[in-house]
């Protein structure tokens, strides 16, 4: 099976090299979109720690090494649990786990190291409300099941939804609006606040085979992606049995400028998201950057169907936030 090429859209790759990359006119970004480049020569380590199932996605735990992240995928918010409740990594594999499930024992070790640097959490694990199941919530919703298709929770703006090209519709813009609006706890005044977006796309006249985005170095951040649509790319073609599948890694730079660590998801349908966030109380407050790596692949429906993956440009939209607290910024 073949795999599709990796580029970067040239409206793209302009507005995130040149100044005004940036949302916020006041921020500054270290770094945006780089040009497509050779793959790396060896896969990196994949560092997920457990994956848990739960009603419309999962949710999984990355070893950061000196703190856990998280990966939200499809209908699945942890923002009442990591923000309003502070809630350790172990304690939320333990409001999402099956009762009687054994911890993974990293989480019980980070669980004594996040108790004896902030204070705040009790050294006995809590049992909380995984709130994201309440009704109010219910709005974030990225089932295949939802009557108008799956819709990285509307943040594209609304729009018909097919599922050979998604929504022709999305707009990246609006989609970084209610990023930061809806779902990043992230908050303060610039230049500690830094921003960016980018679309990732599997066909593009500016060839190479890879490409990534990266944020900003800082203490606080997190990601959303989105399989936002296709566009015909070949006029003699069609896109009409076109299906996506995009790999999507996301790794932690180290102070040598060497990624240490991956995390990985599949975007198997138009529509579907995912979101990473490393937050203030589960990593251990050093400043680090983020870089998500996506590539794609034709699909099985797509060999079926005789489809050339050539014809069409499957798209996934990337946007980010970094926070930096304080203190010069002498490494990644």
């Amino acid at each position: 099976m073949r795999k599709k090429t990796f580029a970067v859209p040239a409206f793209a790759l302009l507005t995130c090299v040149l100044p005004g990359c940036v949302v916020d006119p006041t921020t500054e970004v270290e770094d945006g979109l780089e040009m497509p480049g050779a793959a790396p020569e060896s896969a990196p380590v994949d560092t997920t720690i457990a994956t848990l199932e739960v009603a419309g996605g999962k949710v999984m735990f990355v070893d950061e090494g000196d703190g856990v992240a998280f990966f939200e995928v499809g209908n699945v918010d942890l923002t009442s649990l990591l923000e309003d409740q502070k809630a350790s990594a172990l304690e939320v594999f333990l409001a999402l786990a099956p009762e009687g499930t054994p911890a993974p024992t990293r989480l019980v070790e980070h669980h004594a190291e996040v108790v004896a640097r902030t204070g705040t959490v009790p050294a006995v694990p809590r049992k909380l409300a995984p709130m994201f199941v309440m009704p109010e919530v219910q709005s974030l919703t990225n089932d295949p099941l939802h009557n108008a298709g799956p819709d990285c929770w509307g943040w594209g703006g609304a729009g018909t939804y097919d599922a050979a090209t998604g929504y022709s519709s999305f707009n990246l813009s609006t989609f970084q609006t209610n990023f930061k609006s809806t779902y990043s706890e992230i908050t303060g005044p610039a230049p500690t606040i830094s921003n960016g977006s980018g679309t990732m796309s599997s066909i593009n006249a500016l060839g190479g085979n890879g490409g990534s985005v990266t944020t900003s170095v800082g203490h606080e951040r997190a990601m959303a992606f989105c399989a936002s649509k296709a566009v015909l790319s070949d006029a003699n073609g069609s896109c009409s049995d076109n299906r996506i599948d995009a790999l999507v890694y996301v790794e932690r730079t180290n102070e040598s400028g060497v990624n240490v660590y991956a995390a990985h998801i599949h975007l198997e349908q138009f529509g579907e998201g995912a979101r990473f966030r490393s937050n203030h109380t589960n990593s251990s407050g050093g400043a680090r950057r983020y870089t998500a790596t996506i590539t794609f692949s034709p699909t099985t429906y797509e060999d079926l169907h005789g489809h050339d993956f050539g014809w069409c440009q499957d798209q996934v939209a990337v946007v980010w936030r970094s926070k930096h607290t304080g203190g010069g910024i002498s490494v990644p």
